[in-house]
């Protein structure tokens, strides 16, 4: 049996309780688990946050690094960030779960939800659903 393989989001999931997913990215990477973190941000940006708090992972992909990488790359850049269609964006991490076989994702955005594959468990996120993890940090 392989390790179990687990996809976090950054924004809204690991930046709303980042002591709590240290704790348990440290636990889960203990127990054999693969880490991976999602982000829509360049990663150059995006580091930061999880080495400051000590996060645990394996492997990361940054939804903009990624699709500016691709020679038909259809974004385009203003003074808010990177932009290119919706559904193309959105599609971004269900590819790429399917593509690194991940187990279960974590995100505090629904619109991704649609686009995992089936074989992969999509944890919907939301700041309030971490009332119920009273005592943890």
């Amino acid at each position: 049996m392989r390790d179990l393989r687990i996809a976090l989001d950054i924004h809204g999931v690991i930046d709303v309780k980042p002591i709590m997913f240290y704790a348990m990215t440290k636990k889960w990477a203990e127990d054999g688990c693969d880490i991976h973190i999602l982000t829509g941000q360049p990663w150059k940006d995006a580091v930061g946050l999880l080495d400051h708090h000590n996060i645990t992972y394996h492997h990361h992909y940054s939804i903009v690094d990624y699709h500016r990488a691709q020679s038909d790359c259809n974004m385009s850049e203003d003074e808010d960030g990177w932009w290119m269609p919706e559904e193309d964006w959105n599609k971004s991490k269900g590819v790429y779960c399917e593509e690194h076989k991940i187990d279960i994702c974590f995100d505090n955005e629904l619109a991704y939800a649609d686009f995992m594959p089936d074989t992969c468990m999509f944890v919907f996120i939301q700041p309030e659903s971490f009332r119920g993890f009273a005592g943890l940090y």
